[in-house]
This record gives C-alpha cells, structure tokens and sequence, in this order.
C-alpha cells in the first residue's frame, strides 16, 4: 500500500510506523473524496472529525489482527 499506493519509496514505508501509515492513508482517502470531479465529495464547511474510510479499517484489523470497537 504504502509504495503502491502511496507512491513512497520503499526504505521510507519499511521506516514508517504501523500509526503514521494509518494516518497517511485516511489522508489519502479523504483528499480522494475532496477532490472528486464527479460531486460526491465531502463540504469544506463541515464540522467534526472525519470518520474512518472502510478500506484503512478493513487494513488496519488485517494487519494488527484486532477489530475496531
């Protein structure tokens, strides 16, 4: 994902913690929905955090093994 992806080069993704990866695709996925051409992307002027994409969720309980509460 990370080299892939997020187009790192491979030494930073295999430097790079498990959290900051997290964080780095949620950034990703949310930056994908902001500049979507097609409409469906999110207000500016919305109020609260983000919520989580599905993608990185289903990722991240992959890869540490635990489920998200």
């Amino acid at each position: 994902m990370a080299t892939g992806w997020l187009g790192w080069a491979p030494d930073v993704a295999w430097s790079t913690p498990l959290p900051e990866l997290f964080m780095a695709m949620d950034a990703r996925i949310e930056w994908a929905q902001m500049t979507n051409p097609f409409g469906s992307g999110k207000a500016s002027g919305q109020q609260g955090k983000p919520k989580a994409s599905n993608v990185a969720d289903k990722l991240r309980q992959a890869l540490t093994g635990r489920r998200a509460n």
